[in-house]
């Protein structure tokens, strides 16, 4: 039984939420179906999600990888939540570790009896944030760890002000990213496409202020001004917003770079998500649910990442 299907009425859901406050086969069905629910919601919403490529890992699959060490000096992987990222810079292949993200929410049992729905819906998204939360944090830190590696090449851009020098008050504007797209261009064998570029919602709005500039196309201006997007696309270069400014600063914008072939960073799950009925809830009147993912981090690709310092 799941209470997120779609052909089910409001009060069906309410009913089956009902039962879960007595009956326990409808409440670990219910607990179940939470994983239904926020996967989907994982990819449309974690950052890290869209720069880690995620891959469902076979049973008793190894997650390893091909490095074309040809055309990339090094590769990073974050060996658990938390820890210090390694590097290698040698060899055919790497090996990505994986490690468990954990999580859970309880309710009272008189929210089920009384069919209060809405909550349960509440802590279903409690659930969701608290595994976004811990990739993001995860994966940031995987990045600002090969941000680091970056320092005295290329690949770290001063920004420009509006008046187009790099000094003084510096900006996410026209030459910022002319800047970014001209660096782009030089990396490696053959130079890459930047596709994606992370930054808080102060150094977007940075962009809100190039409307000023007539020459620029009615339909960037219109994209540009996009409200309540993930991400914004102009120039063939999406913009995402970063909420967490402990995650991307406002003197930083991350800009991601392509070239056929190679890709920025992976994401090996090796078991996805999974929700159950939290047992010993009950024995404090209370309802909960547990929820697990294994899953893995790594960047393959040193020459993916450009940073643009506004400091």
């Amino acid at each position: 039984m799941s209470t997120n299907a779609t052909d089910y009425t409001w009060q069906q859901k309410v009913d089956m939420f009902k039962a879960t406050a007595t009956d326990l086969q409808a409440r670990q069905d219910f607990a179940a179906s939470r994983a239904e629910v926020i996967l989907p919601l994982l990819e449309q919403q974690s950052t890290i999600r869209s720069i880690f490529n995620p891959e469902i890992l076979p049973p008793g699959a190894d997650a390893r990888y091909d490095i074309p060490f040809d055309d990339i000096d090094a590769v990073w992987v974050m060996p658990q939540i938390g820890g210090v990222p390694t590097v290698q810079v040698e060899g055919a292949e790497m090996h990505v570790d994986t490690f468990g993200l954990d999580g859970g929410v309880e309710y009272q049992q008189d929210i089920a009896r009384d069919g209060r729905f809405q909550v349960a819906t509440l802590a279903t998204t409690l659930l969701k944030n608290k595994f976004i939360k811990q990739e993001e944090l995860s994966g940031w830190n995987l990045i600002k760890a090969h941000e680091a590696a970056l320092t005295g090449t290329s690949q770290i851009v001063t920004g420009f002000n509006d008046s187009g020098a790099q000094s003084g008050t510096k900006k996410l504007n026209l030459y910022t990213i002319n800047e970014l797209l001209t660096v782009a261009d030089e990396l490696g064998v053959g130079g890459r496409r930047i596709t994606d570029i992370y930054v808080s919602p102060r150094r977007f709005s940075d962009l809100r202020n190039v409307l000023t500039q007539q020459a620029l196309p009615e339909q960037m201006r219109q994209q540009i001004w996009a409200n309540g997007q993930i991400a914004d696309t102009v120039a063939n270069i999406r913009f995402h917003r970063v909420y967490d400014t402990n995650l991307v600063a406002n003197d930083k914008v991350y800009a991601f770079t392509q070239k056929e072939g190679f890709r920025y960073g992976v994401m090996p799950i090796r078991e996805n998500l999974r929700t159950i009925d939290n047992i010993f809830s009950p024995q404090e009147w209370k309802i909960g649910i547990l929820g697990r993912i294994r899953l893995g981090l790594a960047v393959m690709d040193d020459k993916g990442l450009i940073v643009g310092d506004m400091a």
